[in-house]
């Protein structure tokens, strides 16, 4: 399932509170990804109307900051609220991390969610980072 590569995926919907924008040119890059600046505590977050994970394993993403060393968590929702810790991703600005994530370490797996979480867990800017490619596979 495509959430977002050059734009929101079918169903899905942009309800950030960070601020966000989609398709955003990247010089050098073929990408159109998401450029989030989070303020602290905010996130980019992507809504779909609930629906089953069954038969889904992991979600995977690239992500690319603007500082030498950045880190955000990822997590998803059911009923709109987050499940479990969520996932530390850290990343840089030296090129585009892959990131990979078991539905099961988000307490997802085989259940039934309603949108996706990056965010600052810090009381601090976040440098801006970009997202694409995002898919629940």
């Amino acid at each position: 399932m495509v959430v977002y590569d050059t734009a929101l995926g079918p169903g899905w919907q942009n309800w950030s509170w960070a601020k966000t924008a989609l398709s955003t040119e990247l010089s050098g890059s073929s990408r159109k990804p998401i450029k989030v600046e989070a303020g602290p505590w905010q996130a980019m977050y992507l809504h779909h109307d609930p629906f089953s994970t069954t038969g889904y394993k992991l979600l995977g993403m690239l992500i690319q900051g603007s500082s030498a060393e950045a880190e955000a968590r990822v997590f998803a929702l059911i009923d709109g609220k987050v499940s479990g810790e969520g996932r530390l991703v850290r990343f840089g600005n030296t090129g585009w991390t892959k990131v990979v994530i078991p539905l099961a370490e988000l307490g997802v797996e085989d259940t039934t969610i309603d949108g996706i979480w990056i965010q600052n867990g810090s009381p601090v800017d976040l440098p801006k980072f970009y997202v694409t490619e995002i898919r629940i596979e």
